[in-house]
C-alpha cells in the first residue's frame, strides 16, 4: 500500500497520470468471467465478522455475548434458512466456531470457492447509546463521515494481525491516505450488490420491523477484494442497550437471519428469472417497445395508496436512460435515492404496473403500501381497506 500511495503522488500531478493510476488499480478481481456472467447462484459464502481475539462490539458489557457471537449465531441461522429452501446451493462459511480469521483469509477463501454471493455480518456501536437500526453496506467511497467510521472500525481488526503493514502492503486502516486506493477501484459487481442489499434493506424495515438506516457506501476491506457480489450487514447497535437486548434472544437473532434470508430469495428470484427470460424473450424491435407513463395522481391522505418501488441506487437516475420515460418518483433517505411509480387505490391495478414494470427492465419491482404519508406493509394496507379504514 505504500507503493500505492507513492504512486499515487507520482502520477497524480496531472489528468494523464490520474488516468493511468485509475487505469492500474481496475482490480483484476472485479473482472468480469464466464460463471458470473449466467448469474446463477450456486455457492454463496457467509462471513461472520470478527472472531477469537477478536470481539468486535463489545456493546454496554451487560452481556459475555459480543459482536463476535452474535454474528455468529445469525450467520449460522442464516445459511440454515438458505440450505432448507435450496438445498443445491452450496454454503460455505468463513468461520463456524469462536476463532480469529484475518481479513485476508475471509477474503482469500470466497475468490478460491469461486462463489456467487458474499454476505458479511456483524453488528454496529457508537460513542453513545442513542443511535439504532440496521444497516446494508456496499463497496465504495463515501463522503459521509459517519459511514468511513464505520469501515475503518471494522478494518481496524488488521492491527490484531501479525505483520500487518506487510501483508497489506504498509495499509494503515486509520490513515485517510491509505483509502485512495478505494477510490480508484472499478467494481463490476456494484449494481447486483445494490439489488440484493435494497432488498434485505427493505426487508429490515417491513417485514422484520427493524429501524432500517439504508443501504449505504464504504470502504471495507472484505468487501472490496472479492470477484463477486458482496454486501456487509451491520444487524443493530450494541451500544444501544434495547436493541442489544433484542439480539441477544434466539427470537432477535432469528428476525434478522430471516429478514437477510428473504431479501436474499428475492434477489435470486430476480437473477433466476432474468436468466430465464433472457433465453426465451424474442429480440424486441425498437419500435415494438411501449413507452409508460405513470402520472401522478391526487388521492386523498386518508386513504390508502399502492406504488411500485422500481429500485434503490446510491445517486439519482431521474435523468437516466429508461427512468425518462416513467415519469418516476424520487425520494432521498439517508444517502439514498428510492424510486416509485404509480399512486393506486386498488393493489391489483398496482401489481398490472409492477408486472408492465418488470417488461420494461426493472427486474426488481415490487408493489409497496402507504397510509397517511407513511409506509406500510401491503398485509396492513389490505387490512385497512377491508375495514373501511382508508375509505368511505
Amino acid at each position: 500500500m505504500s507503493k500505492i500511495i507513492n504512486l499515487y503522488h507520482i502520477f497524480s500531478r496531472n489528468a494523464l497520470g490520474l488516468l493511468l493510476l485509475a487505469a492500474l488499480f481496475v482490480n483484476p478481481l472485479f473482472a468480469d468471467d464466464k460463471k458470473k456472467k449466467n448469474n446463477k447462484i450456486r455457492t454463496i459464502v457467509i462471513d461472520p465478522g470478527h472472531g477469537g481475539k477478536d470481539s468486535g462490539t463489545m456493546g454496554t458489557k451487560r452481556y459475555t455475548q459480543y459482536e463476535k457471537h452474535i454474528a455468529l449465531d445469525i450467520s449460522l441461522k442464516l445459511g440454515n434458512y438458505i440450505k432448507e429452501a435450496f438445498p443445491k446451493i452450496e454454503i460455505i462459511y468463513t468461520r463456524k466456531t469462536d476463532v480469529f480469521l484475518e481479513l485476508r483469509e475471509r477474503t482469500e477463501l470466497a475468490n478460491e470457492k469461486n462463489a456467487d454471493l458474499f454476505i458479511s455480518v456483524h453488528c454496529d456501536g457508537f460513542t453513545n447509546p442513542n443511535p439504532s437500526g440496521a444497516s446494508v453496506f456496499v463497496m465504495g467511497m463515501s463522503k459521509l463521515k459517519a459511514n468511513m467510521d464505520v469501515a475503518m472500525r471494522e478494518n481496524s481488526v488488521m492491527y490484531l494481525e501479525d505483520n500487518f503493514k506487510e501483508k497489506y502492503d504498509g495499509f494503515d486502516p486509520k490513515s485517510p491516505e491509505s483509502y485512495i486506493v478505494f477510490s480508484l477501484m472499478q467494481n463490476t459487481f456494484l449494481d447486483q450488490s445494490i439489488s440484493i442489499a435494497e432488498k434485505i434493506e427493505d426487508e429490515f424495515a417491513n417485514r422484520a420491523k427493524r429501524k432500517s438506516r439504508g443501504v449505504k457506501q464504504a470502504p471495507f476491506y472484505v468487501i472490496s477484494r472479492v470477484n463477486m457480489p458482496s454486501i456487509l450487514i451491520e444487524a443493530g447497535f450494541l451500544t444501544n442497550p434495547k436493541e442489544e437486548d433484542f439480539l441477544n434472544t434466539e427470537l432477535g437473532k432469528d428476525h434478522i437471519a430471516s429478514a437477510i434470508f428473504r431479501g436474499f430469495r428475492s434477489y435470486k428470484e430476480s437473477v433466476d428469472g432474468a436468466n430465464v427470460k433472457e433465453l426465451d424473450k424474442p429480440e424486441i424491435k425498437e419500435k415494438e417497445i411501449i413507452k409508460i407513463s405513470t402520472p401522478k395522481k391526487e388521492i386523498p391522505t386518508d386513504k390508502v395508496v399502492f406504488k411500485v418501488q422500481i429500485g434503490t441506487y446510491l445517486k439519482s437516475m431521474l435523468n437516466e436512460g429508461s427512468f425518462k420515460e416513467i415519469n418516476a418518483e424520487e425520494q432521498v433517505l439517508n444517502g439514498t435515492f428510492k424510486y416509485f411509480v404509480g399512486n393506486e387505490l386498488d393493489k391489483i391495478v398496482a401489481d398490472n404496473l409492477k408486472l408492465k414494470m418488470k417488461e420494461k427492465g426493472f427486474k426488481g419491482a415490487f408493489v409497496v403500501a402507504f397510509f397517511k404519508g407513511k409506509r406500510i406493509s401491503t398485509k396492513e394496507a389490505l387490512s385497512l381497506q377491508s375495514k373501511n379504514i382508508s375509505h368511505e
